[in-house]
Formats: structure tokens, C-alpha cells, sequence
């Protein structure tokens, strides 16, 4: 048994606390901290919301994402892991993105996105094939890092899921953390700056603007906003009952999807102040990842990791421009729904636009969640016939 504190460990003991958050602290001398996690949080929260307002005035893309994962970051490493987004607050804001992004997969829309959806769908398959060969590569090549580890650290899609893999298969959990959150964070931090290369910037008017307080998209806003409440407290519950991988959000999205797109309600999506504070906290939560002492330990890889997660999203990337050319879909629009990284800070880089395909977006960043960690069993179950692997974890046994 070491002692060694790894990232997955660490977000094991902060599920009480949020993805991104503090481990929850002992009876005691530390009582007191608990407690007031929750006003230190909410001081952060407004000042992360200014900042965002001063970035989007300085035509800052994504202003609420990239303004609020920057002062995570700062926070962290100034901090330590004494700032954390509350477990509720994480859970309540990935079920209003559901909402939000249900809202957007109405009838029309999906009748829009059905005839292009099969090449991106393709795409969501290879990223999983390029993922294990780039890990591949690394591992042959890089000293210290094995096939196992290499593999699930550059599995594109469902972090937490993957990251939980990592005592069946005798990986590292400290290199495959650092592997997973660096490549969410890499997203996060490039993906305004793409969209607006690709799509060009969005106008003032167009984009959203932290002092609109319309909460929801329609005249009603208590009645708009119960709705919200009510499509995210049913999909939660659906998520859970049925087992839908990243269930918190997709569970809330389904919902939303499907009444809204019967016409039964409108107007429900989050808008406005309320839609960019749901943002900042995305950003927050990316920002919080950062972590100084881990980062430290695993100095002597954090290049190579690096390498390999930017041949990754390159790679997927000339699959967005084939995509693109071939159906038709903006370039934008494109490497947005296939990019592999966090489907929050995604949501996040196309809210900040004005005029993504959200539809689209949406569709494709979902369904490859859904068959990332369908796929995974799969790839435990293969990785498990392969002599060497039946070695090391012999060899680990007897340890």
C-alpha cells in the first residue's frame, strides 16, 4: 500500500463536495471550514461573474467559461483545495444544461440534424480507435507510462467513468486523472478561441450579456422557470433509474427534449444572467482541476501527455473538416460536436457564440458520452486476454 495521494483518490473523497471540489473535511479543528465553504464559494461565484462581464466587454470569446476557469485556476494554486463547487451546485447546474440544451432538440431541429448525424456518429467510433492508438504510440515510446494506463488516460469521453476503471486494470490513477482533466482543460481553454477562428466573432448584440436578467426564454419567468426546475429535478431521477452514463445531464436533456418538443411547454431554457451563471460555474469547476502537487509529481510526463492529447484533438479535428465538407455543416459547428473534451465547457464554447447548431452540438457530444462508456466494458474485456496485461496484474498481485 503507498501512501501516494492520487487525483482519482482525490475525487473520491470529494464527491460530497463537487468534481472539482475539496476533500470534505474531518471532525474537528476543521469543522469550521465546512462551513463556510459554502459563502467563500458564492464570493468567488460574483466575482468570477464580474471578471466574466469585463472579459465579454473586452471581446473576450466565451467570456463566462474562459474569465471563470482562469480565476479557478488562480484559486487552486494560490489555495490548494480549500475552494470547492458544492456538490448540489455541481449537480443542479449539470441538470439545468440538460434543460438547456433539451430546449434546443425540438422537433424541427432534430429532423435538421438526422440527415448528417451518421458521419458524426462514425467519428465518435474513431476517436475511441484513435484514442487507444495514440495510447499506444505513448506507450511504446515513453518510459514509465504503460499500455493500460496510456489507454484509459486518453479514452475521449466520460472522465469519471474511465477514471474509476483504473483498479481493474492495474493503471495509474495519478497519471490517468492528470491525462483525463488535461485534456478537458485544453478543450475548455481552445475551443472559444477555434470557434471564433472558424465562425468568426460573434457581435455585440448577439452575444449574451451577464446583466440580461431574463432567467428563461419566455414572458412568464416564475412559470418558465418552475418548468426548468421541474424537467431537471424528472431527469435526475431518470438519469439515476435508468443508469444513463452522465445521467445528471443527459437524464434532464431527454426530459426536456421530449416534452418540449411535443409543444406541450416553451420557454423554459435558461437564458440570460441565468444561463451565464450556469457557465461561470462550468468554468469554475474546469478552472478547480488544476492541481500544483500532482502536477509536480508527474512533471517528467506532463510533456509527452501533453503531445499526445494535442495529436489527439488535432487528429479529430481533420475528422470535423471531413465531416464538414461532407455534410455540409459549418466547420464550426463541426469541431465543436466531435472535439473530445468535457461536454460542459463544449455547451459553454457554443452558448458563447449566438449561433452554433446547438441541435447538432448537442446530438453528437451525447451519443459519443453514451458509447464511450458502453465501449468501455469492451475494451476492459479485451485488455484482460492480453498476455502481457495477465502478467502485470499477476505481478501485481503478488506485490
Amino acid at each position: 500500500m503507498t501512501s501516494q495521494t492520487t487525483v482519482a483518490d482525490d475525487r473520491r473523497e470529494d464527491d460530497t463536495e463537487g468534481p472539482s471540489g475539496a476533500a470534505p473535511p474531518r471532525p474537528g479543528v476543521l469543522r469550521g471550514l465546512r462551513t463556510a465553504r459554502g459563502p467563500r464559494y458564492a464570493a468567488v461565484a460574483i466575482l468570477a461573474w464580474f471578471l466574466a462581464e469585463a472579459a465579454g466587454l473586452l471581446g473576450v470569446p466565451a467570456p463566462s467559461l474562459l474569465a471563470a476557469l482562469a480565476l479557478g485556476a488562480a484559486l487552486r494554486l494560490v489555495l490548494g483545495r480549500e475552494i470547492a463547487v458544492p456538490a448540489e451546485v455541481s449537480r443542479w447546474t449539470q441538470a439545468f444544461i440538460g434543460v438547456m440544451l433539451g430546449g434546443y432538440l425540438n422537433l424541427a431541429a432534430l429532423r435538421s440534424v438526422g440527415p448528417v448525424l451518421a458521419p458524426f456518429l462514425g467519428i465518435s467510433v474513431l476517436t475511441i480507435a484513435l484514442s487507444a492508438l495514440t495510447a499506444w504510440a505513448l506507450s511504446r515510446w515513453i518510459t514509465g507510462l504503460d499500455q493500460r494506463t496510456a489507454t484509459l488516460g486518453l479514452m475521449a469521453g466520460g472522465s469519471s467513468a474511465v477514471v474509476t476503471m483504473c483498479d481493474e486494470l492495474h493503471a495509474r490513477k495519478d497519471v490517468v486523472g492528470v491525462m483525463q482533466y488535461s485534456r478537458v482543460l485544453l478543450v475548455s481553454l481552445s475551443a472559444p478561441f477555434v470557434m471564433t477562428a472558424l465562425a468568426g466573432p460573434a457581435g455585440t448584440a448577439d452575444r449574451p450579456r451577464l446583466t440580461d436578467f431574463q432567467i428563461v426564454g419566455r414572458g412568464d419567468q416564475v412559470a418558465g422557470l418552475s418548468t426548468a426546475i421541474v424537467f431537471a429535478i424528472a431527469g435526475m431521477w431518470l438519469g439515476r433509474r435508468l443508469r444513463i452514463p452522465g445521467g445528471g445531464l443527459i437524464g434532464p436533456m431527454l426530459v426536456a427534449a421530449v416534452v418540449g418538443g411535443a409543444g406541450l411547454t416553451r420557454g423554459f431554457a435558461p437564458q440570460g444572467a441565468f444561463k451565464e451563471m450556469l457557465l461561470i460555474v462550468v468554468g469554475l469547476e474546469v478552472g478547480l482541476m488544476v492541481d500544483r502537487k500532482v502536477m509536480g509529481r508527474l512533471a517528467n510526463l506532463l510533456p509527452a501527455i501533453t503531445g499526445g492529447i494535442v495529436v489527439l484533438c488535432g487528429a479529430v479535428a481533420l475528422l470535423a473538416v471531413a465531416a464538414a465538407r461532407l455534410t455540409g455543416v459549418s466547420l464550426a459547428d463541426a469541431y465543436l460536436a466531435t472535439t473530445p473534451g468535457g461536454i460542459n465547457a463544449v455547451v459553454a464554447s457554443a452558448a458563447g457564440s449566438g449561433d452554433a447548431d446547438m441541435a447538432l452540438i448537442a446530438s453528437v457530444q451525447s451519443l459519443r458520452l453514451i458509447i464511450v462508456v458502453l465501449a468501455l466494458p469492451l475494451i476492459v474485456t479485451a485488455m484482460n486476454r492480453l498476455p502481457g496485461f495477465r502478467r502485470a496484474r499477476a505481478a501485481a498481485t503478488t506485490r
